[in-house]
């Protein structure tokens, strides 16, 4: 039994690595899905569950590999010569204590893992026309039509001119692009093109899709405005802000929200 335990614990751990990996690396959610990103077939959901249902396993084999060794855990912990405590156990506590409170306080060196997490996923090749709203990817056709200014029955004879085979109305859209092998995006851009209300190309700050996760620098080349002239505006305000700081930061620091560093971006009200 000890050796079914200590294998299953390694082919674990090997697919946690793995799929810790690819979650570290892959884009944003709201890209990842828009742009029906996939790493060896398997899309965000699929690697998601991976990690997640591994992880139960490895806690579940966990506690059985130390019930199964407790003796020696016991042992381990045991100090010698009339000491309480081991110095294994004392030392390897104390730096466990320390990597949870320096990742919770978002301290270097442990924030320079983030950060470095965060330059790799925004690496990833962006569409060119965002989601109008969270998780549209999700919506019926009939919903995506209404989001785009078109009829249901023109979204869904604007699709069929263009090749692309759908069943119905309801027929969600990430579906839609799964069955006609492309992505969300490019049939919401098929939609959009006979949108009578082409996208605006100003920035659209979605709560909930992850923008404040984008640093001041990434916001200002969105916005097509230089970015000393975005650290200046926002000056002005009241508000000190560095290029490499992210909105959510910049926002919270300010106890706002980072929609409202969007606004006052883009000359909004400052309320």
């Amino acid at each position: 039994m000890r050796r079914f335990v200590s294998l299953f614990l390694f082919f674990t751990l090997i697919a946690m690595v793995v799929s810790g990996v690819v979650l570290y690396i892959m884009p944003h959610g709201r890209v990842a899905y828009w742009t029906g990103w996939r790493f060896l077939g398997l899309d965000k959901d699929q690697w998601d569950n991976l990690h997640t249902v591994f992880g139960f396993l490895m806690v579940f084999f966990g506690i059985w590999h130390v019930v199964l060794n407790w003796s020696s855990i016991v042992s381990y912990i045991k100090g010698k010569a009339g000491a309480l405590l081991s110095k294994e156990f004392l030392l390897s506590s104390v730096v466990a204590l320390v990597v949870a409170v320096g990742t919770i306080l978002n301290l270097p060196p442990f924030s320079f893992v983030s950060e470095f997490g965060e330059q790799i996923k925004n690496m990833w090749e962006k569409p060119k026309v965002m989601p109008p709203a969270p998780h549209t990817e999700v919506f019926p056709l009939k919903k995506v039509a209404g989001l785009v200014g078109i009829s249901p029955e023109k979204a869904l004879k604007v699709l069929k001119d263009r090749g692309i085979k759908v069943s119905s109305l309801d027929e969600r859209l990430k579906d839609i692009a799964l069955k006609n092998d492309t992505t969300p995006a490019h049939i919401y851009e098929i939609l959009l093109s006979a949108s009578p209300k082409k996208e605006k190309t100003s920035f659209k700050f979605q709560p909930g899709s992850g923008m404040g996760r984008m640093t001041l620098r990434e916001v200002c080349q969105e916005l097509g405005i230089p970015v000393k002239e975005c650290v200046k505006k926002l000056k002005s305000h009241g508000i000190e802000a560095t290029p490499d700081k992210t909105l959510r930061e910049i926002a919270f620091s300010q106890g706002r929200y980072p929609y409202e560093i969007v606004e006052i971006l883009q000359g909004g009200k400052d309320e």
